[in-house]
This record gives structure tokens, C-alpha cells and sequence, in this order.
């Protein structure tokens, strides 16, 4: 199983956070479920493989569209998958999408929405390229192309609400959003209106989302063997036990020891 992430170039990280390709020559040998927990990130993935489910906060069970656009995800979500893996994404920094294509992101929370449905049928040649191209370089250079070609036709369009988000990001969910908002000297109403436009969630619930993200991504690193909570409690900037168990339960459904035991998520699941 080949599982790899690709960076931008410097031109497209103010809005790109990576590429990623994952795919298997193999048919699977078994059905494969697997759990992901808020990343803080939206996506444009398209799938060269056979047909899968996704379950979210919003839908038990969705068969995904060949090519989608997808906005935040506010709880954990599951892939469950068959045959053959063959995907290639785009991982969009919070604000990303929206500054590269005007997209409401409020209207992709939760959601994967047809990428013909998003951007039009303009794209449709775009997925035929991704086919097309038969190494994770080559669908990689396409998609860089098309960004490209996209900024190059939008203009400047990094603003204080991209700053931001990228800012929360940096800083792992750790931020005061309201002194954030007196640095920047914005209007709090008008602030809070254009990052839900532009990322899909209000800036306080995107540092939660963003903050148990990074939380998982530390335990996953770690295989999840955390031998001292209290020590990753304190990282991530919880007041005690009991608040990270209720944000954690929140978001993932799940008491920490129990995801730590049986949550199977794709950096666990792969070496690469």
C-alpha cells in the first residue's frame, strides 16, 4: 500500500498544505475501514480506484463521487472501502478553497459535494488528465497546473481571514480568537462573518477542531502508545482531564483510551 504526501510549490502554500496520492495494486483481500478525526483542512480528491462509502457527521453512509470538493469535517468520519485504492488529492489550508475559488465553505461542512457541482463542468477535463497520468508525479504536476492556472487567473487574493486561519493552524488550535481579533484589528461581527464564508465554521469551533486534530495526529505518530496523558493534556493546552475527555468524546465519539485501542486511522494504518 503506497501512501505519500506531496509539497506545493512556494507560490500556491499560502492556500495548499500538501498533495497526497494513496493507492493499492492489490485488491484488498478484505473490506478496510478507516477512521479519521478533524483535520482542520478541506480537500479536492478524485478517485482512479473503485468505488467507496464515506459516513459523517451529516450522512450514515455516502458513496463517494468519483472527483468532490469537501469542507471541514466537525466529528470523526470513516472511509469504507473495497477492491481496489486509487486516489490523489489536494489537502487545502482552512481558508484555501475559498480564497482560490469563491466557494461558500459554510455550504461544504460536513459534505462531499461533485466537483462538477462546485466549479462546473469546466473540471471534468481535469479528472480525465488525473486518469491519464500513470505515476503519483504525474497526477501530482496536474493538479499543481491547475491551482497554478487558478491563482494565476483569480489575482491576489490572500486576505486577513486566510492570515488567520493559517495563524490557528501554526499555532495548533491554541489561540485566543478574541485577542487574535484585537491584533488584527478587525470588527468581531464582520470577522466571524467572512471566516465562516471562507472557512465554514466560526473561528472559535475551527481552534477546537484544529487543536484535537493536532491532538491525533501526536497519538497517532506515537503509535498510539501515550503513556502519560496528563503530559499530552498539558501540549495541547487543556485545562485539565476532564475538559480534554469532554472536547475529545465531542469530536470523536469516543472516550481517549478507547480510540487509542481500537480507532483505526490512515497514518496508523500505514507506514508511509
Amino acid at each position: 500500500m503506497f501512501y505519500r504526501k506531496f509539497p506545493p510549490s512556494a507560490h500556491l502554500t499560502p492556500f495548499v498544505e500538501c498533495y497526497f496520492v494513496w493507492e493499492n495494486q492489490a485488491v484488498l483481500a478484505m473490506p478496510l475501514r478507516i477512521e479519521s478525526p478533524p483535520s482542520g483542512f478541506g480537500s479536492m480528491v478524485f478517485n482512479f480506484g473503485d468505488a467507496y462509502w464515506a459516513s459523517t457527521a451529516k450522512h450514515e453512509s455516502l458513496l463517494a463521487p468519483a472527483a468532490f470538493v469537501t469542507g471541514q469535517t466537525t466529528q470523526n468520519y470513516t472511509l469504507d472501502l473495497v477492491g481496489r485504492i486509487g486516489m490523489v488529492g489536494v489537502v487545502f489550508k482552512p481558508a484555501g478553497l475559498s480564497s482560490l475559488f469563491g466557494l461558500p465553505m459554510y455550504e461544504f461542512t460536513d459534505e462531499r459535494v461533485n466537483l462538477t457541482d462546485a466549479l462546473g463542468q469546466s473540471v471534468r477535463y481535469l479528472h480525465e488528465q488525473i486518469l491519464e497520468a500513470f505515476t503519483p508525479n504525474a497526477r501530482v504536476q496536474v493538479l499543481e497546473q491547475f491551482l497554478a492556472r487558478q491563482l494565476l487567473k483569480k489575482g491576489p487574493v490572500f486576505d486577513r481571514t486566510d492570515y488567520a486561519a493559517n495563524l490557528i493552524v501554526d499555532r495548533k488550535g491554541m489561540v485566543n480568537v478574541s485577542e487574535l481579533m484585537d491584533d488584527l484589528y478587525v470588527c468581531r461581527r464582520q470577522f466571524e462573518r467572512q471566516f465562516l464564508q471562507k472557512v465554514g465554521v466560526s473561528p472559535k469551533y475551527y481552534a477546537r477542531i484544529r487543536r484535537i486534530g493536532y491532538l491525533c495526529a501526536q497519538m497517532a505518530a506515537q503509535r498510539w502508545q501515550v503513556a502519560d496523558w496528563h503530559e499530552l493534556i498539558y501540549q495541547c493546552g487543556y485545562y485539565d482531564q476532564s475538559h480534554f475527555i469532554r472536547e475529545f468524546t465531542a469530536f470523536t465519539g469516543k472516550r481517549p483510551t478507547l480510540y487509542a485501542k481500537d480507532n483505526q486511522e490512515l497514518t496508523h494504518f500505514l507506514d508511509a
